[in-house]
C-alpha cells in the first residue's frame, strides 16, 4: 500500500496463467517496468489528490496464459474526450508547468512520461492503454508478454529508405530464448 496525502494505492495480483504459486511472473527490463508502473501510478494518484477524492488507486496485475496486464484505475476528475488524441504526443501534459527554478525536483508536467512508458511496452511486443471518463476516473492498462520468446524486441523500420540499409548479419543466440535461434543481428 502506498499513500500520499489522503489517497493510497492498493495493489492486488492473479495468475490465470500456469503460474499458482500466488505471485505474477514477467521476462522484461525492470527499468522500463519501474518507469512505466511508477508513472501510471503517479498520474493517479495526483488525479486523485487534485480531485481532492478519498477512494483508493487501484493496481491490479493479472498474469494470464500469453500476457500480463497492469491495470492502474483511479477516481480522480478523468480526462476530457476532446484531450484523449494527445495523451501520447511528447511534451504534452494535464499537470501544471513544472518550477524548474525550484529546489523540489518536478514529478510531473514535462510531457514525456506517458509516450515514454507507451515506447517502452511496445519495445517487447506490449503496448500502453488509457480509458477515462470525465468526471469519474481513468483506468490505464500496461500489456505485456507473458512467454520470453514473444517478448521479442521490435525494432522500428522508419520507411523504405531506412528498410534499405539494413543488412543482415550473422545469426546470434538471443536473450530470451535457450539455444540457436534464427533470429538475425542488423548490421
Amino acid at each position: 500500500v502506498v499513500s500520499t496525502q489522503s489517497t493510497k494505492a492498493v495493489v492486488s495480483t492473479q495468475s490465470t496463467g500456469g503460474n499458482r504459486e500466488g505471485g505474477v511472473t514477467v521476462v522484461y527490463i525492470a527499468s522500463h517496468l519501474h518507469h512505466m508502473v511508477f508513472e501510471l501510478v503517479k498520474n493517479a494518484l495526483r488525479a486523485t489528490v487534485e480531485a481532492e477524492g478519498t477512494h483508493p488507486v487501484k493496481v491490479i496485475i493479472v498474469e494470464g496464459e500469453k500476457d500480463i496486464s497492469i491495470m492502474v484505475q483511479d477516481r480522480g476528475s478523468g480526462i476530457p474526450m476532446r484531450l484523449h488524441d494527445h495523451l501520447f504526443d511528447y511534451h504534452y501534459s494535464t499537470a501544471p508547468e513544472p518550477d524548474v527554478q525550484s529546489r523540489i525536483p518536478p514529478l510531473a508536467g514535462f510531457g514525456y512520461g506517458l509516450p515514454l512508458s507507451r515506447l517502452y511496452a511496445r519495445y517487447l511486443n506490449g503496448n500502453i492503454r488509457l480509458m477515462s471518463a470525465e468526471g469519474y476516473g481513468t483506468s490505464a492498462v500496461v500489456y505485456l508478454q507473458t512467454l520470453s520468446e514473444e517478448a521479442g524486441e521490435v525494432l522500428p523500420l522508419f520507411n523504405k529508405t531506412s528498410q534499405a540499409k539494413y543488412q543482415i548479419g550473422q545469426m546470434v543466440q538471443d536473450w530470451n530464448v535457450a539455444g540457436p535461434t534464427s533470429r538475425p543481428i542488423w548490421s
